[in-house]
């Protein structure tokens, strides 16, 4: 049986999020917004990835950014982590461990997210993967699909800053 619990606040969110990167022996992978990306470098995140990838693990996410969060992107990929575009998953949030522990939003407002921002997210582990074998799925065909950060930095550059 499949253990979960909702999480209602970013911290914890955040604190789940740690404890899967820690635990993870192989992989992680992730769908996120770009601020959920700024919030997870505050909190230490990109240290974590850094050390599960110096253990030997694979991290790999899709994000859809824009211009204003070329740095913010750059420095995952700085770090190695394997960041693809895609527009398609605006708002969506999962992270997921080894393909066994994931967290996954069910409502998260990420425009204006900060440390306040409410939010309800799917915490799920245990001895029944058939969640996180779900979002696995989910993500994979999103991952074919997306195209290499890098490409679409380059892109943006290209195009300059937009005009407001």
């Amino acid at each position: 049986m499949t253990d979960g619990k909702v999480i209602t606040n970013v911290i914890d969110a955040f604190a789940i999020c740690s404890n899967i990167i820690d635990s993870a022996e192989t992989e992680v992978i992730h769908i996120s917004h770009p601020s959920q990306l700024v919030l997870a470098s505050y909190f230490g995140l990109a240290e974590r990835v850094k050390l599960f990838m110096q253990r030997g693990g694979r991290m790999r996410g899709i994000v859809d950014f824009s211009y204003p969060f070329i740095k913010e992107i750059q420095s995952w990929l700085d770090i190695g982590e394997d960041v693809r575009y895609s527009p398609q998953y605006q708002g969506m949030f999962m992270l997921i461990g080894d393909g066994l522990e994931s967290i996954s939003s069910i409502s998260v407002d990420v425009e204006h997210l900060s440390i306040d921002t409410p939010v309800a997210a799917l915490w799920n582990w245990g001895n029944d993967a058939t969640h996180a074998e779900y979002l696995v799925s989910i993500f994979e065909t999103a991952w074919e699909q997306a195209i290499p950060a890098a490409e679409r930095i380059e892109e943006l550059l290209k195009e300059g800053p937009p005009n407001l």
